[in-house]
């Protein structure tokens, strides 16, 4: 007799040490080539392939649907807390690497804003003097538009 519940589920505890795996794996590659040939000195330049952790990757790692992870997520609590390092390590990276150039800041800035909630801040001075909510909704605003 078929399951009414559906297909079951391929959820157990390894799963969680599967984290690990996935993120042992998810190491930058760093390769450095012969460019040019000089008479007195040759260059080189260094290519980075980045293998940064992603919520997506590790849902390749386990050749399961980005759905049955995020049900995971809710489901299973010790299953949730692994999912945040990946999370977590994804922001360190970005932050770090984006930094210090070894990452693309335009991109860094661009996932952590959309996946880890950071923006720039904009700064306005008011010379001390406080400012109520509509003014400042109208002062983002009219900065959005710059």
């Amino acid at each position: 007799m078929a399951n009414p519940r559906g297909r079951p589920t391929k959820y157990n505890k390894t799963m969680v040490a599967k984290v690990d795996e996935y993120l042992a794996i998810c190491v930058d590659e760093e390769k450095e080539f012969h460019k040019t040939r000089g008479q007195t000195s040759d260059s080189f330049e260094r290519h980075l392939t980045v293998k940064l952790p992603t919520i997506e990757g590790f849902s390749s790692f386990l050749n399961i649907n980005n759905s049955t992870l995020y049900e995971w997520d809710k489901k299973y609590p010790d299953f949730s807390k692994a999912l945040e390092k990946i999370i977590k390590e994804q922001q360190k990276r970005l932050l770090d690497k984006g930094l210090s150039g070894e990452y693309n800041s335009t991109i860094a800035k661009l996932i952590l804003s959309s996946n880890h909630g950071m923006a720039e801040r904009k700064d306005i001075t008011t010379k001390g003097q406080a400012i109520g909510a509509e003014t400042q909704e109208k002062i983002d605003s009219a900065l959005d538009h710059v």
